[in-house]
């Protein structure tokens, strides 16, 4: 395995948990109770979200006879066990799915806080799925990547129930998502307990780009025109949204209600074509900017990071590439797809939830993902084609998006059979950041 051997103790038969940092266990029960707090917050996100209401104002209260819950009421688990599983308003039945959504996120918080913290990376299969560069950073500098990805998975999860409800991928948990993963990767290399101190090898990632080798950060680090290219491509963003919001450009699909109703299908819309004209006048705004962007960052090229190309730049821009590949590889399908058939192909939902995707895990993993959500949405199809042939009303047509979730947690965390996999099936070694 690339990773073992690190921080733990070398022994015959390892044990499952790395002795090296007996501290993290007094974090467990803050991890328990994050996740139930997370759970209960997701619950009223489901909820409001899609029907277009506030989930800040009004506070939890009783559907039906409005009653706010007192805030010892209001404790995750806790409140629901203390209550009885009632309202103590007019007592009506808390449905109990409530309850299992916080215990399950409470799990798996703390299952996640002790894969990455207190597993030895030396125990078979337990240890594989801790990703390495969390092995180096440990608790006290990898908190932060440790809070991204459960949020990331949170959210994952979120988008996926209303999907699943709506057919709709509230893009403003991705806008949360992207901006988080963002700010996290620029200031994990600078801040007091960051990872600038990880030691860095000369292996490079790209030619002529960083000296720092997949293992050795969160993720895949870009050259210096590719950083300039990804801040172009914001730049153009800002441009492009500008415009749109000021009317210059203008929004697509706008008569899209007029055509579909409620029971159709989006398919249904009879001028996707040309409605792709007012997309492609935004896309070309991104790409100028990320065109200008990157010219301006050639004058760079040389720099590495052992040569004065700032390592937070490297790491940012990761991200930002990874946003950008990620919402690029959905958005040129949606753009193909639309002008080949006639018909909306994919949403913008999808577009904007890989692109979030990207943002947190860098670009290698989204192009992954995006190889392997087709073969989860095969896989799913056929089974619900056989449950539907053995219940009858079974059978469902489900949105794209839950299966590029159910990807991301597949790529994210089974990197020790995927590694191998792809290794066999390309014919030459394959290391995943």
């Amino acid at each position: 395995m690339k990773w073992a051997g690190i921080f733990c103790v070398n022994q015959p038969n390892p044990s499952i948990f790395n002795f090296m940092a007996p501290a993290a266990a007094l974090y467990l029960p803050l991890a328990f109770a994050f996740g139930a707090a997370m759970a209960s917050f997701l619950s009223v996100v489901m909820d409001r979200l899609p029907a277009g209401r506030s989930i800040i104002r009004p506070g939890s209260h009783c559907d039906a006879c409005g009653h706010v819950l007192k805030w010892h009421e209001n404790l995750p688990i806790v409140g629901y066990l203390r209550l009885g599983g009632k309202c103590s308003g007019c007592g009506k039945r808390i449905p109990l799915h409530l309850l299992l959504n916080e215990l399950v996120f409470a799990f798996a918080f703390t299952v996640i806080f002790f894969l990455y913290f207190m597993a030895n990376p030396q125990y078979p299969v337990v240890g594989e799925v801790v990703p390495p560069y969390m092995v180096r950073l440990q608790l006290v500098q990898g908190w932060p990547i440790y809070l991204l990805h459960v949020a990331l998975l949170s959210a994952l999860f979120a988008m996926t129930v209303i999907d699943l409800k709506t057919y709709t991928i509230p893009i403003e948990i991705t806008w949360v998502i992207t901006a988080f993963a963002v700010i996290v990767h620029g200031i994990m290399p600078i801040w007091p307990a960051g990872g600038a101190r990880l030691p860095l090898d000369a292996t490079p990632i790209l030619p002529s780009a960083t000296s720092v080798s997949f293992a050795d950060w969160v993720i895949p680090l870009v050259s210096p025109p590719v950083f300039a290219a990804t801040i172009g491509g914001v730049v153009g963003i800002g441009i492009a949204t500008m415009l749109l919001r000021r009317g210059v450009l203008r929004f697509g699909f706008i008569d899209f209600d007029f055509f579909v109703s409620e029971d159709d299908e989006i398919i249904k819309y009879p001028h996707a074509r040309r409605e792709l004209e007012w997309e492609f006048d935004y896309i070309l705004i991104i790409l100028i900017g990320m065109f200008a962007g990157h010219l301006i960052g050639l004058r760079w090229q040389g720099l590495t990071i052992n040569t004065g190309f700032p390592l937070w730049c490297a790491s940012l821009g990761g991200s930002l590439a990874g946003y950008f590949v990620g919402a690029g590889l959905i958005w040129g399908i949606r753009l193909f797809g639309t002008l080949v058939f006639g018909k909306e192909a994919m949403g913008l939902g999808d577009a904007h939830l890989l692109g979030c995707i990207g943002a947190v895990v860098g670009w290698v993993d989204p192009i992954l993902i995006f190889l392997l959500a087709p073969f989860l949405a095969i896989f799913g199809m056929l089974l619900g084609s056989i449950l539907g042939s053995l219940f009858k009303g079974f059978q469902r047509v489900l949105p794209y998006g839950p299966w590029l979730a159910a990807a991301t947690v597949v790529v994210l965390f089974g990197g020790w059979w995927l590694e191998p996999f792809l290794s066999r099936l390309f014919g030459y070694p394959i290391n995943l950041p």
